[in-house]
């Protein structure tokens, strides 16, 4: 994680490196952590198929969706 870019009602966004493939990316996390329950999970995943059909040059393309650490 190289620095925070911006918050909102559900997670926060990190400008990241990854390392596997040297380059820089987003990654959102939601804000509830360990305690996210099934209905914050389930609105995550809806938004990420969401934005995942789109394609614009001003929208980031998601490459992955998953959980670290047990987080989604």
């Amino acid at each position: 994680v190289l620095e925070e870019l911006g918050r909102g009602g559900m997670g926060v966004v990190y400008k990241a490196r990854d390392v596997a493939l040297g380059r820089v990316v987003a990654v959102k996390m939601i804000l509830a952590g360990a305690h996210v329950g099934a209905v914050q999970r389930a609105r995550f995943h809806r938004e990420a198929e969401a934005v995942a059909r789109l394609r614009h040059p001003n929208i980031v393309q998601i490459h992955e969706l998953g959980e670290a650490d047990g987080l989604p």
